[in-house]
């Protein structure tokens, strides 16, 4: 509602200014005005309460007096890790600690870096309540919570309850740490993450390539920050030369080049001496990994090696080079326009002969690499539209301040673009997530593909299918929604939208 202020001794001219509503409105009122204010509203809002009451009472009806859930608490394990090997169960059980770990290390970094950012700009850091954090999760841990019902022993409960305290613990060491250990946290966090993963999967083969590259990246982002400026205008002995001269500004950039180049050589270094140490060590192999826990594992990886993948395409695309504009117009043109099915039928077919690999890749390796091909084609058109919504004032900006093409791309125009592209990027995260239920077309055991061998046996041949099809749906929604409600708490945070 707009109002118009009258003229005061502060205010002569007057000025119009829009009014707060009024957030203490009885309940009945608020019925009154917004659900019977017309004869065509309210007969509206009857049906949809029929209706609303009817779909109630036969879903509690159905899940909780006429279902057949015998068949999904016998199999649940089938239904969160398929056929993964009962003896080797141990492996997930340290990834679940690791992961948690890992969260728990990255939640309070965040945490004490926002504390920090308060303290700075003398603001009041608004930390959530536990009231809070339930009203967005609710639906994981409604999800969870169904699961732990089902189970028929104690140990997975104490198991759930074990790994959440370790994520805590981890949170709240984190938040204690002090200032200039934040940026070591994310490279110990990123270093459980690699090491949760090959504790399933072992460390034979190229496994080391992971470790090394995000010990060489902490390397050169270390040795970048490093001062050097100080030793301009000293007397140095530069060991080409033998000589010895006063520092300049180039030798500046030459010797930090320099230690960039020695400090990613040494940490490469250091981790294949680790790994040769320890030795090749066996693990479960990735055909073996299937349920829920095969979905988790290849929606996160699509999700995490399509979104670089797309920034370089969006860029690429807007690029002044024709070469590079047309491959990648290409590239998206192209994936974009298949359907995601046949990607997977290449992938199990003919991807190893495109390859022309000694050793064939596993089909869980196959189906990622379509997963992520398909999906940062589609991202990457989300991230040209953010690009294309930056104005190019900020590019000109950007340029008389000195900044390189480079620069300008990554620290005004990436920014601005990624922010006003959230919900469609979230949209995009989320319908990636459920395509994954399309593995099962090519056998692949995801989620899906597990609730399908249930119905193996004889016993349940023709029951209980209807109970396995709601849970499967029902994991798939508590996960879908949870992202989504994060988008939109993100959204606010950022403003998107707004300023």
């Amino acid at each position: 509602m707009t109002a118009t202020v009258p003229p005061t001794e502060t205010n002569p001219q007057g000025s119009s200014s829009v009014l707060p509503p009024d957030m203490r409105v009885a309940p009945r009122v608020w019925v009154r005005q917004n659900l019977f204010n017309t004869w065509y509203n309210g007969l509206a809002t009857l049906i949809a309460a029929v209706v609303g009451a009817i779909l109630i009472y036969y879903g509690g009806r159905f899940v909780f007096v006429t279902g057949q859930w015998e068949a999904v608490r016998k199999y649940l394990t089938l239904l969160m890790v398929g056929i993964f090997p009962r003896d080797q169960l141990w492996r997930l059980v340290a990834q679940m600690y690791i992961v948690a770990s890992a969260l728990g290390l990255t939640w309070g970094t965040v945490t004490a870096r926002s504390q920090d950012r308060s303290e700075d700009t003398g603001t009041v850091a608004r930390r959530p309540s536990p009231f809070d954090l339930l009203r967005r999760y609710w639906p994981i841990l409604l999800l969870l919570t169904v699961i732990l019902v089902l189970t028929r022993t104690i140990w997975p409960t104490l198991f759930t309850l074990s790994t959440i305290a370790v994520g805590l613990c981890a949170r709240a060491g984190a938040m204690r740490l002090p200032r200039s250990a934040r940026r070591p946290c994310w490279y110990v966090a990123g270093f459980m993450a690699i090491a949760s993963f090959q504790v399933v999967s072992g460390t034979s083969g190229n496994a080391w390539w992971w470790t090394s590259g995000l010990f060489a990246f902490a390397a050169f982002q270390i040795s970048s920050a490093r001062d050097f400026t100080k030793l301009l205008g000293t007397s140095m002995v530069w060991p080409v030369s033998g000589r010895s001269r006063l520092v300049t500004a180039k030798d500046l950039v030459w010797l930090k080049r320099s230690v960039q180049i020695l400090a990613v050589a040494t940490a490469v270094v250091v981790v294949r001496l680790a790994y040769w140490l320890i030795g090749d060590t066996s693990g479960v192999s990735w055909d073996k990994w299937s349920g829920l826990y095969l979905t988790l594992v290849a929606s996160g990886a699509a999700i995490i090696l399509s979104f670089p993948l797309s920034l370089l395409l969006a860029v690429g695309r807007r690029s002044s080079l024709p070469v590079v504009r047309w491959l990648c117009v290409g590239y998206i043109e192209i994936f974009r326009g298949v359907p995601f099915i046949a990607l997977l039928l290449v992938a199990k077919t003919f991807i190893d002969f495109f390859l022309n690999v000694d050793t064939p890749l596993s089909l869980i390796t196959r189906t990622i690499i379509a997963f992520t091909i398909f999906s940062s084609a589609y991202l990457a058109e989300v991230v040209r539209g953010g690009l294309q919504a930056v104005p190019k004032g900020q590019i000109e900006a950007g340029q008389a301040v000195g900044l390189q093409p480079f620069g300008v791309t990554r620290l005004i125009v990436l920014p601005q673009a990624l922010r006003a592209v959230i919900p469609a990027m979230v949209g995009q995260f989320i319908s990636l997530f459920k395509d994954s239920s399309l593995f099962a077309i090519i056998s692949v055991r995801d989620f899906y593909r597990a609730r399908e061998l249930i119905h193996v046996p004889v016993e349940y041949s023709t029951t209980a299918i209807a109970e396995t099809l709601v849970f499967v749906a029902f994991a798939y929604w508590a996960l879908s929604y949870t992202m989504s409600k994060e988008s939109q708490r993100l959204e606010r945070h950022l403003g998107v939208g707004e300023r």
